[in-house]
């Protein structure tokens, strides 16, 4: 079957319709060996990496989260996941993120999957709690980093995975960065863990070239893993579903426009697609200058959050008039997508 075939198949069928094109069948779409789906699977579509809203104490703001999370939905996302890079994981406490992971799951009250970040530098333990916390209240699946202090090599990492495995029984996505964020782990090496425990069944891949990677990841686990995804802002979206991803994981603040990319595509309209998604585009080239504070900052201009404030900002940058200048532009480009 054809990487196309198979995607039309599996995200339409997936999105309810009545007819199933016949002879679009495809293992990747059986029922896992260790038992049902959730009732959200299999995932696809676009999957926000929320951000964290704070106030000006630099607490949570809990009501500014609860409207992120509405704007998910109501934005046509496919799911949400929190809290990961963008959200700023790396300076939330422990009591923070089980408590928001708690607002989030509650909120969200079955609307659409809810995923739950549980990397820690404290992988052996801190991880394995932070995942179990997210099965009791009701999360949808896991997504985690391998773990990623004291440079771990692959054997190190995929134990990780084996180990949150045998701890929890929801599905799990590997998000395989690289760098700085532990070693990006072959294919081979995924597709065994995804043969060994099959709730290891999702990728969020990000490592380069991550358009191919993708693509051998989609074909080397055909009747193993339920679907890739990527990352990256979803900078490089059509490529990766012309290759048979089943989605991308990008910033909240534009949820609705990825949906309609997503949805012209699915529906052939690549053309229309094209033409939303160079907006798309040139809008992230300018947001990886400036991150997580920008995508805050989106949020603030659409009255989701209040400001655009982080705890620490990694980018010592600031705007300055032609910054300004340029995502005024920029932002009215892409502001007529805008479905809420």
């Amino acid at each position: 079957m054809k990487r196309r075939d198979f995607l039309k198949h599996s995200v339409i069928g997936g999105f309810g319709a009545s007819t199933v094109f016949p002879g679009l069948v495809s293992n990747l779409s059986a029922a896992p060996a260790s038992g049902q789906w959730g009732k959200h699977e299999p995932f696809k579509g676009i999957f926000p990496i929320m951000q964290t809203p704070y106030r000006d104490d630099e607490s949570i703001d809990s009501e500014a989260m609860k409207k992120q999370v509405n704007f998910v939905v109501a934005a046509g996302g496919g799911g949400m996941v929190w809290p990961q890079l963008a959200s700023e994981f790396y300076v939330l406490t422990e009591e923070e993120r089980i408590d928001t992971a708690e607002l989030i799951v509650k909120e969200a009250a079955g609307r659409c999957p809810v995923i739950i970040g549980v990397q820690s530098t404290n992988y052996w333990k801190v991880s394995l709690k932070l995942a179990k916390h997210a099965e009791a209240i009701g999360a949808d699946g896991i997504i985690s980093l391998p773990p990623y202090s004291s440079r771990p090599t692959v054997d190190k990492a995929a134990d990780y995975y084996r180990n949150l495995a045998q701890t929890v029984s929801l599905p799990i996505f590997i998000q395989n960065s690289g760098g700085s964020f532990g070693p990006a782990l072959p294919t081979d090496t995924i597709i065994e863990l995804s043969k060994e425990y099959p709730t290891i069944a999702y990728i969020k891949e990000e490592a380069s070239p991550v358009t191919h990677r993708i693509g051998a990841m989609v074909d080397k686990g055909e009747g193993l893993l339920r679907g890739v995804f990527s990352g990256s802002w979803g900078s490089t979206l059509l490529n990766e579903l012309r290759r048979g991803c089943r989605g991308t994981m990008p910033g909240s603040s534009i949820t609705d426009v990825y949906a309609e990319v997503f949805d012209l595509f699915l529906a052939g309209k690549e053309k229309e697609a094209q033409v939303i998604f160079d907006k798309v585009v040139t809008l992230v080239t300018f947001k990886k200058n400036f991150s997580v504070p920008m995508e805050k900052e989106i949020l603030r201009r659409r009255g989701i959050f209040k400001n655009s404030r982080t705890r620490v900002n990694p980018y010592d940058i600031t705007w300055d008039k032609v910054d300004q200048q340029e995502f005024e532009v920029l932002f009215n480009n892409i502001k007529p997508y805008f479905r809420v």
